[in-house]
């Protein structure tokens, strides 16, 4: 018989919930990654949104919370999904979600310090400078709206 924990923990390949987190001052949270990944085209993937791979028992909602909560330390609501797409250049599948803060500070501390070396809130103009890989058009005019 399977083991349920280990059901609960297994993750689907290549599908991943990001979240697009904005706080009152139109600033957005990124992380930095520890693990810099080259995409198929020679991009480069070093600052992102908070994000990771969907287990089989969750929501995206769900994974997306849990996602942030353990890069980050932030507790947030998801509010609407904003975009899904294959990444052109990481073949992987990412639902974007916008999401509300819970509380303006962390809540608890970072779990997945192995993964992220920093958190940092970003003002919109400076997203671009941070991006080197395709920002998906429906979340970047989402990003320009806030």
């Amino acid at each position: 018989m399977e083991d349920k924990e280990a059901v609960k923990k297994e993750e689907l390949d290549n599908f991943i919930n990001l979240g697009v987190v904005f706080n009152k001052k139109r600033e957005v949270l990124m992380i930095r990654r520890k693990k810099i990944e080259t995409g198929h085209d020679g991009s480069i993937l070093e600052w992102a949104f908070p994000a990771g791979k969907q287990r089989y028992d969750e929501t995206r909602n769900d994974c997306v919370k849990r996602e942030i909560l353990a890069e980050t330390g932030y507790e947030v609501n998801p509010i609407r999904e904003i975009s899904m797409r294959v990444h052109p250049q990481f073949h992987i599948f990412i639902v974007y979600h916008l999401c509300d803060l819970v509380s303006p500070k962390p809540v608890a501390q970072p779990m997945e310090p192995h993964e992220v070396a920093e958190i940092r809130w970003v003002k919109i103009e400076e997203i671009q400078n941070l991006i080197t890989t395709d920002l998906d058009p429906l979340v970047k005019k989402e990003i320009e709206a806030l």
